[in-house]
């Protein structure tokens, strides 16, 4: 055990030199958009710590869509989806061990994630401590449980590299002028102009019903905020949600433009320049976000605390409710009073909180409790 340890201290002492001069640096996390983006301080840090060296990301296809262009990563690398041939699977594999990474972390540590980080053929590895696939890392992690929120989660496993006491910062998703520009014009096309008064967005969609606040909720909060506010309103959706917009359209009528979907940068810098979003639980949240634009997200079954680490950085509240069963975890569930039961009233409270300097006039009511 003492030669291990010792063997990993010279390891971990030739990659970090390596960095510093300029060495490569893999990083993974294979799925979820919101996962992705929530991995993005980790990334700052390596790059705060070691500025000359070159970092890869790899990713499924929507996370590796939403990082492709920014200017903190060297390649974006997309695995290859289920339907692929093996063979393709063998080609990011090449092109993996070519690349000679001093060192490769697994956020994810899923099996596939777990083997492609040690297929890669970097002298450090550093993933999870599940099961049998932590012996395919250098450094397998055990993550305290005192440590809460998924960005402090990501940052533990910078250990190794001599990462340790890092202030965590907010993600932060760089945008092109011309996305940003393009973005203006897209909203212009559909009657939204950001001359006149503030516009809000609001995204009904989510892949599970037990993340997705009741379009009837929606509805509610979205006459109030143009009837009794004045505020443009758009409603966003993302891939086969158009049921979910129809929803609203139904219910808001001309009060609201209803943007078609678009690539998710595309949507990210709508997102951008609007005033402020009210959104589900899921990906896009997290690139609200990302983008700085004042954002409630709506939570039901999950917890705030590990999934919305954001107060503390600006104008972002999570919007929920306490009660007895929540927080659950649950894909599924029977009543989903955990939404039901958040009332419009109660999330346009939250909303007026992170639009203070917007002149809206006052909002009565109970406001839902926040991390």
């Amino acid at each position: 055990m003492r030669g291990e340890k010792a063997l990993k201290s010279g390891l971990e002492r030739r990659v970090v030199d390596a960095l510093s001069g300029g060495g490569r640096i893999l990083v993974s996390r294979l799925q979820f958009l919101g996962d992705v983006i929530l991995t993005l301080p980790a990334i700052l840090a390596i790059k705060q710590k070691f500025p000359d060296a070159k970092i890869d990301y790899l990713s499924r296809a929507d996370g590796a869509a939403v990082l492709e262009g920014d200017p903190l990563f060297d390649r974006v690398l997309k695995i290859p989806a289920s339907g692929e041939s093996v063979m393709a699977t063998g080609r990011l594999i090449a092109a993996l061990r070519q690349e000679k990474y001093d060192a490769a972390i697994d956020l994810y540590s899923n099996p596939r994630s777990a083997l492609l980080t040690w297929l890669s053929g970097a002298r450090m590895r550093i993933g999870g401590s599940r099961r049998g696939r932590r012996h395919l890392y250098t450094h397998s992690m055990t993550t305290p449980p005192t440590i809460r929120s998924a960005i402090d989660h990501h940052l533990f496993h910078l250990t190794p590299l001599g990462i340790t006491d890092v202030s965590p910062e907010k993600p932060e998703l760089t945008l092109t002028p011309e996305e940003k520009r393009t973005a203006r014009e897209r909203l212009g096309e559909f009657g939204v102009s950001l001359d006149n008064g503030p516009v809000v967005g609001l995204h009904p969609g989510g892949k599970w019903e037990v993340k997705r606040w009741p379009a009837d909720q929606f509805v509610a909060l979205g006459k109030s905020l143009a009837d009794r506010h004045g505020f443009q309103l758009v409603v966003l959706i993302g891939p086969g949600e158009d049921v979910y917009q129809k929803e609203l359209r139904d219910g808001l009528g001309d009060r609201a433009a209803y943007l078609p979907t678009f690539p998710i940068r595309d949507t990210a810098a709508i997102i951008e320049a609007l005033n402020g979003l009210v959104i589900s639980d899921g990906g896009i949240m997290h690139v609200s976000v990302a983008v700085g634009t004042p954002t409630v997200g709506i939570f039901g079954s999950a917890e705030p605390d590990i999934w919305f680490p954001y107060e503390k950085y600006g104008p972002y509240r999570a919007a929920y409710i306490p009660i007895d069963c929540r927080p659950c975890h649950s894909h599924e569930c029977s009543h989903i009073s955990c939404l039901r039961k958040l009332t419009a009233q109660m999330v346009e409270g939250c909303l007026i909180d992170v639009l203070k300097d917007i002149p809206s006039g006052s909002t009565d009511g109970d406001r839902p409790n926040s991390v």
